[in-house]
């Protein structure tokens, strides 16, 4: 028993180490809050955090379900999505599959809530072809996609990579599980990523850079802020609100993601 006494220590810290990971979280704002409470009453928030888009991902617990909300920058409700069991999915959704792709048998199911419309998002597939069919309850096909190169890009989208970045080429666009739009183009010999929400707005545009290229003024602000630090990746963004370099800082088995201006101001947060 005496052996087996630090053993069982070690896994209890674990075990709470673990938790403590799990319980860092974003914090929610009280329009989110208040929001959430009002559309999903009884909901409890499990997790919350910031994804690539900018998007604010709140986990809550409603119906027996994990439900994901997400709310932009100023808090507004953006849509709500949860996993559907196959066996969950109305006969006017399986029929409709079924009719127009025979040959593909559905994989994976969800539901998402937007202000405007509700449907179900399916993945369907035959082999190794795959496609993404958003229909409603009572089987219209809302859209219908796959993740080929500059396919099902809403004109929205192109008008804004044309103004914004005249003469690029669309090299790959697709859909995240979270519905944003990731763009990737071909700009003045750069391959950049940009990114739109469901609303067919611009979220932000990034690209790699190399340290080696980063401005000195950039460099010297890490160091005086982060002295025993190092700069290890190195991305440009290009956001609504502001540009900044997001950069990978590592000391030892420690690492940060820091933004910094150009002018080399480091920043508190880019949302």
């Amino acid at each position: 028993m005496k052996k087996l006494f630090p053993v069982f220590i070690f896994a209890l810290l674990a075990i709470v180490a673990c938790n403590d990971d799990d319980d860092k979280s974003a914090p929610v704002p009280d329009v989110a809050t208040a929001y959430i409470e009002a559309k999903y009453p009884g909901a409890t928030i499990r997790h919350a955090e910031y994804d690539n888009g900018g998007l604010l991902e709140v986990e809550i617990w409603h119906d027996a379900r994990l439900k994901d909300v997400y709310f932009d920058r100023a808090n507004q409700w953006v849509y709500t999505e949860w996993d559907v069991a196959l066996t969950e999915l109305p006969e006017a959704v399986t029929t409709a599959v079924s009719t127009a792709y025979p040959d593909y048998r559905i994989d994976d199911a969800n539901y998402e809530e937007h202000p405007d419309v509700s449907y179900y998002e399916i993945e369907v597939e035959k082999g190794g072809a795959e496609r993404y069919l958003n229909i409603t309850a009572e089987g219209e096909i809302l859209s219908d996609f796959t993740e080929t190169p500059g396919a099902n890009i809403p004109s929205a989208v192109r008008t804004f990579l044309n103004e914004k970045y005249p003469d690029a080429v669309v090299r790959n666009a697709e859909y995240d599980r979270n519905g944003i739009l990731e763009v990737e183009v071909l700009h003045n010999s750069i391959l950049k990523d940009a990114y739109f929400n469901n609303a067919n707005e611009w979220l932000l545009t990034e690209w790699d850079v190399a340290v080696a290229n980063l401005p000195a003024v950039v460099t010297s602000a890490v160091s005086t802020a982060y002295p025993d630090y190092r700069i290890d990746d190195a991305d440009y963004e290009e956001r609504p609100n502001v540009v900044c370099y997001e950069l990978e800082i590592e000391k030892g088995n420690f690492e940060k993601v820091v933004y910094v201006t150009p002018e080399g101001e480091v920043l508190e947060s880019v949302l």
